[in-house]
């Protein structure tokens, strides 16, 4: 079983900018292909009420759990970076990575690779990585007032049902990426020597407030719903679904992709 393990803040930005300076690259990534935008075209996009430099980024998967791994999706142009999906089962031993793509993709999976505290930290962390490398990236400085993450949106996702979104520890999660401020100085006091300069960014302490929902193929449109209701009422997160559309039944589909999107 593969295994993931976070590495600290210091170490993360020790190596991104030894290897940018010694290589031009970040995490094996070279500078040429770094977007940084095309000047005179506005590729941005409004993501429930956010701003977005642009509409692309990573969906939901193994692959956006580590901090150095959504820092990689922001450098090469991600804006809207959809964060793996948590939910309370954060224990299933299964095999690893959950999406096994090599020359025939199996999709085994029933939990995120890390525990739900990992899952947090880990996002917050890649915020912060994010925020200074903007920072350091940048060619001209931000507006007053802005934080050093604006233009880029982090949308959490959560399933499977009710009962694991209700849960105490599903709820805190939600509520501590809303409010991140006790982790985000928790990590700014490891900010320590040659990263000092970057421990007064303005870090939005507000890492998301909205949600992808994701739900297994069985999920009943009552619970569904109920979800919803739960995120957008109790939660206060914006909220899209993701829905399986052969639930809708085959003409239905038929009429989507025949009809109103025009596929033959």
């Amino acid at each position: 079983m593969a295994e993931l393990v976070p590495i600290p803040l210091p170490l993360l930005l020790r190596r991104a900018f030894l290897e940018y300076s010694r290589e031009g690259k970040i995490f094996d990534l070279p500078a040429d292909k770094f977007f940084r935008g095309i000047p005179g075209l506005d590729l941005s996009v409004e993501f429930h009420g956010h701003r977005a430099a642009t509409p692309l980024g990573p969906a939901a998967g193994p692959h956006g759990q580590l901090a150095q791994n959504i820092a990689l999706s922001w450098l090469g142009g991600a804006r809207i970076i959809e964060l793996k999906t948590v939910q309370i089962l954060d224990e299933l031993k299964i095999p690893r990575p959950c999406i096994d793509v090599a020359n025939v993709g199996y999709n085994v999976e029933w939990s995120q690779e890390l525990r739900l505290e990992q899952s947090l930290r880990e996002y917050v962390k890649a915020a912060m990585l994010v925020g200074i490398l903007n920072f350091h990236l940048q060619s001209e400085p931000r507006p007053s007032g802005s934080d050093c993450l604006s233009d880029t949106v982090f949308d959490m996702s959560v399933g499977y049902n009710l009962e694991g979104i209700r849960s105490p520890r599903v709820r805190s999660w939600i509520a501590s990426m809303q409010n991140a401020a006790p982790l985000i100085e928790e990590f700014r006091s490891e900010l320590a020597g040659e990263f000092q300069r970057y421990r007064d960014l303005p870090f939005p302490t507000c890492l998301s407030d909205t949600i992808s929902l994701s739900t297994f193929h069985g999920c009943p449109a009552g619970e569904i719903e109920g979800i919803v209701t739960f995120l957008l009422v109790e939660m206060g997160c914006h909220v899209c679904i993701k829905l399986n559309p052969t639930l809708l039944g085959t003409p239905e589909v038929t009429h989507l992709l025949h009809d109103v999107l025009g596929y033959r």
